[in-house]
């Protein structure tokens, strides 16, 4: 992820722009801090990121929990879990 200062944002947007297309997340910052960034359309929202993350860790610690129950878990609670998880 690149990091780029909001006057030179401003002066190379098209450049920027190209590199977003290019698969490159760019935080724009101004005074040192992030204020910005571009993505391109159609990647998910930063909310919907975290809330796969979230539901992936709750997934392993249930898989921890249920390895410490039966010491293994079996194809039928893996696939259980992944259709929960799409839901």
């Amino acid at each position: 992820m690149a990091t780029v200062p909001a006057f030179e944002a401003k002066t190379k947007f098209g450049e920027l722009l190209d590199r977003v297309i290019a698969g490159e997340e760019i935080v724009i910052t101004r005074h040192e801090r992030p204020v910005a960034r571009l993505i391109a359309e159609g990647v998910g929202s930063l909310a919907d990121i975290r809330r796969a993350g979230e539901g992936l860790q709750a997934l392993q610690n249930e898989i921890a929990v249920s390895q410490e129950a039966s010491k293994s878990v079996t194809w039928e609670d893996f696939k259980a879990a992944v259709e929960e998880g799409r839901r």
